[in-house]
């Protein structure tokens, strides 16, 4: 399956008294939680197994010769902040000293290295101005096991359909500048495929949906008969001074899956 990412807050994300400051706790996943999520594979609830990532930390775990994890810690999955791939992010900034499911979740331990980066990255934890942690890796085994061909979509009613990860493989994990969204969703997105669609959309585009993602900002809705802005509702549109206001009604996920979709037709069109 696609490569994924997601991204958790974390609240609780310390570095451990004692020592020389450079050990960081902080869970990389949460267990039996639902979690309301956009991407590729359409709009849903997904639950993380407490025995997702069994299989994987068995495989990854130091074993016989090899004293080390098997798994990188990466700032930002060694990606600029719109996505593309960054020389410098591609250094490992720690090292795993412990990754282990406990009752709440995907609980890591990591060394943090003595370079710059991984400097910079421990004193904004310390400050609180890095929060969220995030992972990438492959849904190996979920429940349902297909997806619709159409991806998932809420009912009639508008219930979300349930999918319960059942076995991730794990490729890497590290702190992420994105912060928690403001109404508490988790936003999943294919990484190598939104990393392309991220590289093709103009400068400005890029800057404002990082903007988006950082502090919920919300974007400007397009001018009246922008055929590629997010799809009418049915309600009368404002008039006056008011009609440039973004309206509350385009949630933050409908602003990111609006953002993709013009990214994956200006794609389109280039071909």
């Amino acid at each position: 399956m696609d490569a994924f990412m997601r991204s958790f807050p974390l609240e609780d994300i310390r570095v451990r008294a004692g020592g020389d400051g450079r050990t960081v706790e902080a869970y990389a996943a949460v267990f039996d939680t639902p979690s309301e999520i956009t991407d590729q594979d359409g709009h849903y609830l997904e639950v993380i197994d407490r025995r997702a990532f069994d299989r994987t930390l068995q495989q990854l775990a130091p074993a016989g010769s090899r004293s080390t994890w098997r798994v990188g810690v990466f700032y930002n999955h060694g990606r600029t902040l719109w996505g593309t791939p960054s020389e410098r992010g591609s250094m490992p900034i720690g090292t795993p000293v412990e990754v282990r499911a406990d009752n709440r979740g995907l609980l890591t331990v990591t060394r943090y290295n003595r370079t710059e980066l991984a400097d910079e990255v421990l004193e904004n934890i310390r400050e609180g101005a890095i929060t969220g942690q995030s992972f990438t890796g492959r849904f190996t085994r979920s429940d349902p096991g297909r997806t619709p061909r159409a991806g998932w979509r809420p009912d009639g009613s508008g219930k979300l359909k349930t999918v319960k990860r059942q076995e991730i493989a794990l490729k890497e994990y590290g702190p992420t500048p994105f912060p928690a969204y403001p109404d508490a969703a988790v936003v999943g997105v294919r990484a190598e495929q939104l990393a392309v669609l991220l590289g093709q959309m103009p400068d400005e585009e890029r800057e404002r949906l990082a903007l988006m993602l950082r502090t919920g900002t919300p974007l400007e809705t397009p001018a009246e008969g922008d055929p590629e802005g997010p799809p009418a509702t049915g309600d009368p549109a404002p008039a006056g001074p008011a009609a440039e206001d973004p309206p509350s009604r385009h949630s933050v996920r409908q602003k990111i899956a609006w953002a993709k979709t013009r990214a994956e037709i200006k794609a389109r069109r280039a071909l």
